[in-house]
């Protein structure tokens, strides 16, 4: 679904699988990247989702990741083996994704499967930036829900956008290292900044307006963040 001029969301659990988490589809400079890319299940729903937005998934060549979970990178190995696609994340998450760790990848908690060990191509750091005509991207160091957490501050045609990830309204989990003292610094650096819209890790394909607001209320409302992911998403519940 286009959410704005070269920006694409392209998977989430109502356009791909349950176990996605949000993944976006930026035109760069001669290129496509990808916000996240989801888990294999929703691999083959995810490429053809590229495909219809006109886009031939072999232009894509790298994945920039909020962090190092299984719903929001589990397929980047597959992206690597079929299209070459380079993996793009933080230090701090590099260990538990090159090793496959199933635990602080949060696949098994959550999701009762394993994560496969995949190569990570190259290092994000706050700062960084990748600019291409009409796109501006800058990196935002924001660990709390993982050690390695980032946000994505993105300007597009002269709107800015923050790409959160989990940093917003993600599950507070001491197995997957999240530091509570760490998070609020992170939501402090948020909402010093300006934006006209952002979007995050588990929700339907739009952009969220008022954002400023928005992001001062989900920072007031920290206590939410503890409780840890509602339910499990590999199994079915009787009652909601």
């Amino acid at each position: 679904m286009r959410l704005l001029n070269g920006i694409w969301q392209v998977g989430g659990p109502s356009l791909t699988h349950l176990f996605d988490a949000t993944a976006y589809l930026l035109e760069g400079d001669g290129e496509y990247l990808l916000i996240d890319c989801g888990t294999p299940e929703g691999y083959e729903q995810i490429k053809e989702n590229v495909r219809k937005t006109g886009v031939n998934p072999g232009r894509v060549t790298k994945i920039y990741a909020t962090h190092g979970h299984y719903d929001h990178v589990g397929a980047a190995h597959l992206w690597k083996e079929e299209f070459g696609v380079k993996l793009y994340l933080h230090e701090a998450d590099r260990k538990q994704v090159e090793e496959g760790d199933s635990e602080m990848t949060s696949a098994a908690i959550l999701y009762g499967t394993e994560s496969v060990p995949c190569q990570v191509d190259g290092l994000l750091k706050e700062g960084d930036l990748y600019e291409a005509e009409g796109l501006r991207i800058e990196v935002m160091h924001t660990p709390g829900h993982s050690k390695g957490s980032l946000c994505f501050d993105v300007t597009r045609d002269g709107y800015r956008i923050l790409f959160a990830g989990d940093t917003l309204w993600g599950g507070y989990s001491t197995k997957i290292g999240s530091d509570e003292g760490a998070w609020r610094r992170s939501l402090d650096k948020i909402t010093e900044r300006h934006y006209d819209y952002y979007t995050m890790g588990h929700m339907n394909p739009h952009l969220l307006a008022d954002a400023d607001v928005r992001l001062k209320e989900a920072k007031m409302a920290f206590g939410n963040y503890y409780n840890p992911w509602f339910k499990t998403f590999y199994e079915t519940y009787r009652y909601g």
